[in-house]
C-alpha cells in the first residue's frame, strides 16, 4: 500500500509532561472531594484511569455550573459546552479506599473555547492532572464566550 506519509509517526501526537507547578495544591481555585468506589479498582487493585478520568469530569462540571448557570438544563440553556480535546497525565498510583481531592481552575481562555484544568490528590500527592478544552456552541455551531462568562473564567484561572 503505497502513501504520502513518509512515517507514520507524523501521525500521532502526545502531549508532554505537565509543568511541576500543576502538581500544587494551592493552584487549584476551586477544591472539592470525591470518594473513590470499590468498583473503581482494577485487577492490581489501583483505582483504575477510568475511575480517576471520572472525578476529573465531576470537578469540570462543578467549574462549568458555576460560570454557566443552567447549561446542564436543557430547557433553559442559552449554550452548551462540548469537549473537543482532553488530556489526562496519570502520575501517581491511588488505591481504594480513598477520599480524592480535586483541584480545578481555568487554563486558558479563547474565544469560543477555554481549557479547563484539574488535579486528583491523594494524601496530599498529585496522581493526575487533566486538561480539557471545551467549546461554547448553540444550534449553528461555536459561538463566542458570553462576556460575564468571560470575566468568571478569567476570575478562575490557575496560578504557579
Amino acid at each position: 500500500m503505497s502513501s504520502s506519509i513518509e512515517s507514520i509517526d507524523s501521525l500521532v501526537e502526545t502531549a508532554g509532561r505537565p509543568h511541576p507547578a500543576r502538581s500544587r495544591h494551592e493552584v487549584y481555585p476551586i477544591i472539592g472531594k470525591s470518594q473513590a468506589r470499590y468498583a473503581d479498582m482494577d485487577a492490581n487493585a489501583h483505582l483504575n484511569n477510568l475511575a480517576l478520568e471520572s472525578m476529573h469530569e465531576d470537578a469540570r462540571a462543578v467549574l462549568n455550573a458555576r460560570v454557566f448557570p443552567g447549561v446542564y438544563d436543557p430547557g433553559t440553556r442559552q449554550l452548551r459546552l462540548v469537549t473537543s480535546q482532553n488530556v489526562v497525565h496519570f502520575l501517581a498510583e491511588a488505591h481504594w479506599p480513598a477520599t480524592i481531592e480535586t483541584g480545578v481552575g481555568v487554563g486558558r481562555i479563547g474565544r469560543t473555547s477555554f481549557v479547563a484544568s484539574s488535579a486528583l490528590f491523594r494524601d496530599g500527592v498529585c496522581i493526575s492532572v487533566c486538561d480539557t478544552v471545551l467549546v461554547a456552541i448553540n444550534d449553528d455551531g461555536p459561538v463566542p464566550i458570553p462576556d460575564f462568562a468571560r470575566e468568571m473564567l478569567r476570575d478562575l484561572q490557575i496560578w504557579a
